[in-house]
């Protein structure tokens, strides 16, 4: 039996360059510190390449953040999969999208505006995202 999936959770992964930028990087990383090894040396790119690649490989399938358009809520993910950060009615904020910035936006109860950074996600999954936010 599969899961049924929330109609109101909009989800937003990374983009694919961004992923394959981790992977590469991992791997070359992780090159580098076995020949290091092998060399009779210790690298930190032994630690930095598997740890790359796994960020790489989990941002597959995990998300990069979900919104939830019946709270208005935004939950920004780690790419091991587990919550980060809560934005938007958890905090008492209202998530919006303000065209003139062309940003996502918080906007606190004390009326501070910050952007939530959206770097290197899925474009066409921002777009649905966007559609969802209310306008500023």
């Amino acid at each position: 039996m599969s899961a049924q999936q929330n109609p109101h959770l909009i989800t937003v992964r990374l983009g694919t360059g961004l992923l394959v930028l981790y992977i590469v990087a991992g791997s070359i990383f992780l090159l580098l510190g076995l020949l290091a090894l092998a060399l009779g040396a210790i690298s930190f790119y032994i630690i930095l390449g598997p740890l790359f690649l796994l960020m790489g490989i989990l941002s597959l399938k995990n998300p990069y953040c979900r919104y939830d358009s019946a709270t208005g809520a935004l939950y920004l993910h780690s790419p091991l999969g587990f919550q980060l950060r809560a934005y938007g009615s958890p905090k008492g904020e209202r998530i919006y999208f303000d065209q003139a910035q062309s940003k996502v936006m918080r906007a606190g109860q004390d009326g501070k505006q910050r952007k939530v950074s959206m770097f290197g996600v899925n474009r066409d999954e921002l777009a649905r995202l966007i559609a969802a936010l209310p306008p500023a």
